[in-house]
């Protein structure tokens, strides 16, 4: 059966309509892409339904504001409430044991760091005066749809809610794809680090995020903290996304300001320029859509302030990822500085590294020590804890060193296997103190492989990479993976 696809455009509502043909000319079924996130996309036939709720909401109790059966998609939900802080919502599709969105009401709708509402103009996000609570990010489900509030305070809440959803016909096929969101916060983060935004296990994309910083590090301005890495599908396709400052990732320069628009803005900014002293930021993509395959590693960098962050995904239900092989593992040393690559290549393996003495080294006016971390999703990101004390971007991402991840290899025999290494700049890998491969990705990211043999029971692997600039912004991070020859 040959089966055609026709894509037609209507540029003023940013909509693309998918029609599906067969051979006799019989339209099978005709998708509409949503305005805000075009890779949803659901069916165009659909019913209107609306949802009112008005109630007197006691302590320790809940209502679903939604409790619609499918197939359908909720389009758009208002809540308000004169307690809106009171409120935890909860988001289950398809009858699922774990909640896909579990949080507060208003960590959901991006008022963080204790602030009583402001305004929020974004897309998906509006919070209009005085507490207008509206969501339009598309909810698709396929038998199910709850959206619950739960008192979590002392005392009787009044709430008023609205929810607008689209139901298609029984047995109308809809987008595997689901929304998620979730919330993470550090009351102090590492003073010269990072924060963990999502590590994410499936195949979807981002959709959007709310950071928020309150500053308690005076040591610099709250925005100099290093940038957002993004690690992509280490598990079968590694690639990144590396930015330069926090207030670059949200469309900002020289600091973030306020400002409301449908895809990033500043929605709470107290102070100016570097007197700035708290700062609630969002980001959301459309047609920019982060993709992931297999799996998402966000962090972004910090400085010793108190962090928040919401992050917005959706995930095709059922997906994790793809199974790999990987050390769990790694002991990091150094950092060094580096000369030219002549001199990285033929460098020997310095005894400290492997020595199982504890170590310390300067770097960059800090007093660095070895530190053991566990993998995210086959990568090791030496930006997690290697930066300079300095003030500035410039100052606290390093550039023109080096330093080495260590790892141990068990092997029941002899063993054949391929390792699979993603990484930019300069890698040179030792095996059981031998010397086994120096490669170099000049022109940024990119994979390498090569054969290694593992005798019987403990192999030690070595890796010391390199950091430049390059086209991803002095990303320090590499995927390892191995699979049998």
């Amino acid at each position: 059966m040959r089966i055609d696809y026709i894509l037609c455009h209507i540029p003023l509502l940013f909509i693309h309509v998918l029609c599906t043909t067969v051979a006799t000319g019989q339209q099978v079924a005709t998708r509409v892409s949503d305005a805000n996130f075009p890779l949803v996309q659901l069916p165009a036939e659909f019913e209107s339904r609306r949802t009112t709720k008005r109630v007197e909401l006691v302590s320790g109790k809940s209502i679903n504001i939604l409790d619609a059966k499918g197939p359908g998609c909720v389009r758009h939900f208002w809540v308000t409430s004169k307690n809106p802080e009171l409120l935890e919502i909860e988001i289950t599709t398809d009858d699922t044991e774990d909640a896909q969105i579990k949080m507060t009401l208003y960590q959901f709708f991006g008022v963080l760091l204790g602030e009583d509402t402001y305004r929020v103009g974004s897309g998906p996000i509006k919070v209009l005066p005085k507490s207008g609570f509206n969501s339009y990010f598309p909810i698709p489900f396929d038998s199910s749809c709850k959206i619950t509030l739960r008192n979590l305070g002392q005392k009787t809440v009044s709430i008023w809610s609205m929810a607008n959803w689209h139901q298609y016909e029984t047995g109308t096929e809809i987008t595997a794809l689901r929304l998620h969101a979730i919330y993470s916060k550090e009351d102090e983060a590492e003073p010269l680090g990072t924060t963990l935004v999502g590590a994410i296990s499936g195949r979807g994309f981002v959709a959007g995020l709310f950071h928020a910083i309150k500053r308690r590090d005076e040591r610099d301005v709250i925005w100099h903290t290093g940038g957002d890495t993004w690690l992509i599908d280490g598990e079968n396709k590694p690639h990144v996304m590396r930015g330069i400052g926090i207030e670059d990732l949200f469309g900002h320069s020289f600091g973030v300001h306020e400002d409301t628009g449908l895809w990033l803005g500043g929605a709470h900014v107290v102070g100016e320029g570097p007197s700035t002293s708290e700062v609630v930021a969002y980001r959301f993509f459309g047609v920019d859509s982060v993709a992931f395959k297999s799996s998402l590693v966000l962090r972004l960098g910090t400085r010793a302030n108190q962090t928040q962050s919401v992050l917005y995904f959706y995930k095709q239900a059922e997906t994790e990822s793809i199974d790999a092989e990987t050390p769990q593992a790694w002991t990091l040393s150094g950092p060094f500085d580096v000369g030219d690559y002549e001199i990285f290549q033929e460098e020997s393996l310095p005894g400290s590294v492997t020595d199982p003495t504890i170590q310390e080294w300067r770097f960059g006016k800090r007093s660095m020590k070895r530190v053991t971390i566990s993998s995210e999703h086959t990568w090791v990101d030496f930006t997690r804890y290697y930066r300079f004390n300095q003030v500035g971007n410039g100052g606290t991402q390093p550039s023109g060193c080096a330093a080495y991840a260590t790892t141990t290899l068990h092997a029941e025999s002899e063993r054949h296997i391929e390792i699979y290494l993603g990484f930019d700049d300069w890698i040179r890998v030792w095996l059981n103190g031998e010397p086994v491969a120096t490669l170099r990705h000049d022109q940024g990211f990119d994979l390498a492989q090569f054969p290694l043999k593992l005798c019987k029971g403990a192999n030690t692997l070595v890796i010391r990479l390199s950091n430049h600039d390059n086209l991803e912004w002095r990303c320090w991070a590499f995927s390892c993976k191995i699979k049998d020859r």
